[in-house]
């Protein structure tokens, strides 16, 4: 089998269970969490370390891009240019898994006790709100990541496997 592929289908794999571990650990105290819970409970805006908790979020992506990068740039040279595609559709099936599975299988049909999710929160207009937000406005985050995650991935192919 393509080596390319199982590699990306290792990433894809390993970025599903990232992302459960992330939603229903430290994205509760993520900025767009706590804003979205005080909204709908009529609360104030949630702290500034709660952008330092989606800063981190955010990073910690980045970084496994630039891991997932350096790890198919071992089978030779890549540009730029194709570890940004291929970064962009990692990310795209990710924020599908995350829209199908953990936004409408776990959070609205199935709600397990185990997650302790407010009577009737998320509903399913906001939670088709938010899916439309990612496949829409999410992209300004998408493709600076992408694009970060492949520079990050060359810089550390460059320095680690210099010649």
């Amino acid at each position: 089998m393509n080596a390319l592929f199982l590699k990306s289908f290792t990433a894809f794999v390993f970025g599903c269970i990232l992302f459960l571990l992330i939603s229903f650990t430290i994205y509760r105290k993520s900025y767009f969490y706590q804003k979205a819970r005080a909204k709908a409970q009529g609360e104030e805006e949630p702290s500034k370390k709660s952008l330092l908790v989606t800063l981190f979020i955010m990073a910690l992506m980045v970084l496994s891009l630039g891991g997932f990068n350096l790890w198919v740039l071992a089978g030779g040279e890549r540009s730029i240019l194709y570890l940004f595609l291929l970064n962009l559709g990692l990310i795209t099936s990710l924020s599908l898994f995350d829209a199908l599975v953990i936004d409408i299988l776990l959070l609205l049909v199935w709600r397990p006790s185990i997650l302790n999710l407010p009577a009737g929160q998320p509903t399913r207009e906001y939670m088709k709100r938010h899916i439309q937000i990612q496949f829409t406005k999410g992209w300004i985050f998408k493709l600076p990541m992408a694009l970060i995650g492949a520079v990050i991935g060359l810089l550390l192919n460059r320095f680690l496997f210099v010649s």
